[in-house]
């Protein structure tokens, strides 16, 4: 899908690289910024208790497209911003060489919880209108100010619970389920239901299991985990000047994930445009449900643990005939 933009814009990329970070004037070790997952981990046991982060930036932009292109008055910005405290904070680069603008964008620990994404932008004037966007940084940075660890690739909260304890008031409602996914928050967790009959025996690690049997469990328990993630990070997602904007923090990763899944034949991007486009229409049945459990199961493995187990199904019934004859 072709996304319209009512005016020019580059189709080239543009880049934004991370140099340095400080904290409080003590620089950040480098094996804290991850230039391949785009992520920058800001918490330190030692110095948990900074003040003030300071990002130094490099911004390349095509050159050759610039220079022809119908746009004058060009300029980049950094921009930071959290949804989940509203923080926005838009910093001008300064011009270095051709192509090529640089500087530091500041970040104050009070204004912050947990992610901030961290997007470089392209403005120029363009049919003589200002501002104008015309190219972004795709995919942001992510800012974590939790993390000790540069990656987006976070292992899900799993926690025993008893459902039908009056000290859980808030699971009492499913205590027949085997589990439960609570995707509010700053971080999913999956409860598993303690009074579930024999589901410690499944999902543990308990000898006289049979294995597959466990991992196909698990897969299940997986599948119904990553639709769960998806549909709320969906509803994570915002629109900013009519367009759709990553949410940050673990719902980006989830998007990030699955939609190349879901729209196998689209960019991120685009798939992320046509998800918002279904939530507009309201036609969010069907063909989109299906997509999400397809995605779902990829990345449970599901398909390979049912599989699996039907095949030692066949191979158990096969040699059970076979004796059967003799």
């Amino acid at each position: 899908m072709t996304r319209l933009i009512p005016y020019p814009t580059l189709a080239g990329e543009v880049s934004l690289e991370i140099r340095e970070a400080h904290l409080d004037s003590v620089p950040l070790s480098l094996t804290l910024i991850s230039t391949g997952e785009r992520v920058i981990a800001l918490h330190q046991v030692e110095r948990e208790n900074w003040e003030h982060a300071r990002l130094s930036l490099r911004m390349r932009v095509p050159l050759q497209e610039l220079t022809s292109g119908p746009w004058s008055e060009v300029s980049c910005v950094a921009v930071l911003n959290e949804k989940k405290t509203n923080t926005r904070v838009v910093t001008p680069l300064r011009h270095e060489v051709d192509g090529v603008w640089g500087g530091n964008i500041e970040l104050h620990h009070d204004d912050h919880l947990n992610t901030a994404m961290l997007t470089g932008h392209v403005v120029a004037t363009v049919d003589g209108i200002p501002g104008r966007v015309i190219g972004s940084t795709i995919p942001s940075w992510t800012v974590d100010l939790q993390s000790r660890v540069p990656t987006t690739q976070k292992s899900i909260k799993q926690r025993w619970v008893d459902f039908s304890d009056e000290d859980n008031p808030h699971l009492n409602a499913y205590k027949s389920d085997p589990w439960a996914v609570d995707a509010v928050g700053d971080e999913p967790v999956v409860y598993l239901n303690s009074s579930f009959e024999g589901l410690g025996l499944l999902l543990g690690k308990t000898s006289g299991v049979d294995p597959q049997l466990r991992d196909l469990m698990r897969a299940q328990l997986a599948v119904e985990m990553w639709i769960t993630l998806f549909n709320a990070a969906a509803y994570a997602v915002r629109l900013e000047s009519g367009q759709p904007e990553w949410p940050g923090g673990w719902y980006d990763s989830v998007l990030r994930r699955m939609l190349p899944d879901i729209y196998p034949d689209r960019s991120p991007d685009d798939g992320l445009f046509e998800l918002m486009e279904i939530r507009r229409r309201g036609d969010g049945g069907g063909d989109l449900q299906m997509r999400v459990l397809h995605a779902a199961s990829k990345q449970s493995k599901f398909p390979r643990s049912l599989g699996s187990m039907f095949r030692t199904i066949h191979r158990t019934t096969a040699a059970a005939g076979e004796e059967g004859n003799r």
